[in-house]
């Protein structure tokens, strides 16, 4: 089941501790960066008073830090994933990589593809959303009918009965709400992994022309014969695991609290109660995400060989043509994959 994370933690074998350590190294500076300029554009704000142009203002700001999100936040992210890609293919890199997009003309590609990626997945997620409201129309009108007939019978005659009977369709709407709630959230996640790749793609080959970015990452998620399926339950199985140790660390964290303070009043240990399981949560939450991300790199990457394997064995013998092509590029074609186990 674990299969890509398993990968993902061979390649990069002792390197969990650096790839951790520079990413949120490189999330402190994003943060501050944009926290910065939020402040330096909130100073002119002061000079409005209570005039009503402060609200137009606002939006003005809210405007300039989204414009800052596509042309600065965005650009250092895929810095991160460079962290993890280099980790994964053997290369060497540092916090400097974080700056990956900025070099050798690569910034207005990422740029491009980050602006593509925004627009697909705002039309994607109202087509997600319009269909999940239909669905819940569609299911729900029935129990409401129901329920409501159920109401109007016990208007005229209570019975233990009806009550039972209004509780369990009240129970099952509930049960059918969740499940259609949580088989339409597929698809977001879904959306994420493919967004995730299209970036994959442009950290792996930046020059390529942008559409075809698209393209590659969508036959790796579909076509490269990976199983899809293990990735998405793995990470499943990985957020659910993290998310029921939260609320059994916050149940336990506030029983130890209830006792301590009865039996000791010692602020010291409250503190202490609050820290460690605090602690403890978010350093393996944070392995969590390192794992799902790295699983997403390692299906990537798997997939890419079996793409090359394919284009090599259409493409047949022209070692010449080969040699002259493969001078002609750096780095932005199909280059062929080491003997390392991807």
């Amino acid at each position: 089941m674990f299969q890509y994370q398993s990968l993902f933690r061979k390649n990069a074998s002792n390197q969990a501790g650096k790839i951790i350590g520079l990413t949120i190294l490189a999330g402190i500076f994003i943060t501050i960066s944009f926290f910065a300029v939020f402040i330096i554009t909130m100073l002119p704000s002061f000079a409005f008073g209570d005039s009503a142009w402060v609200l137009l203002y606002l939006f003005f700001i809210f405007f300039l830090l989204f414009l800052f999100s596509v042309f600065v936040i965005y650009p250092l992210s895929i810095g991160i994933i460079k962290f993890f890609t280099s980790a994964y293919t053997g290369e060497s890199y540092g916090f400097s990589d974080l700056f990956f997009v900025f070099r050798e003309r690569r910034y207005g590609k990422a740029v491009k593809l980050t602006i593509l990626v925004l627009i697909g997945y705002i039309i994607i997620s109202i087509g997600i959303s319009m269909l999940m409201q239909l669905a819940f129309t569609l299911v729900n009108l029935p129990f409401s009918a129901l329920l409501g007939g159920l109401s109007y019978e016990n208007s005229i005659e209570t019975s233990a009965a009806m009550i039972t009977g209004q509780i369990g369709v009240f129970i099952l709407m509930a049960v059918v709400n969740l499940t259609i709630f949580l088989l339409m959230y597929i698809p977001y996640v879904l959306l994420m992994i493919y967004m995730f790749l299209v970036y994959l793609v442009f950290v792996d080959q930046p020059h390529i022309p942008t559409m075809d970015k698209f393209s590659i990452a969508f036959k790796v998620m579909f076509q490269a014969g990976q199983s899809l399926v293990k990735l998405f339950f793995s990470n499943v199985l990985l957020l659910a695991g993290v998310t029921i140790l939260y609320f059994v660390l916050i149940i336990g964290g506030a029983l130890l609290i209830g006792f301590l303070l009865s039996a000791f009043d010692s602020v010291v240990l409250v503190v202490l109660a609050v820290v460690i399981p605090t602690l403890i949560f978010l350093v393996l939450y944070i392995y969590v995400m390192y794992l799902m991300v790295g699983s997403i790199v390692s299906f990537y990457y798997k997939g890419r060989k079996v793409l090359d394997v394919r284009a090599s064995e259409a493409a047949g013998p022209r070692d010449d043509e080969r040699e002259v092509h493969d001078n002609d590029f750096r780095d932005d074609d199909f280059r062929a994959l080491d003997d390392r186990d991807y």
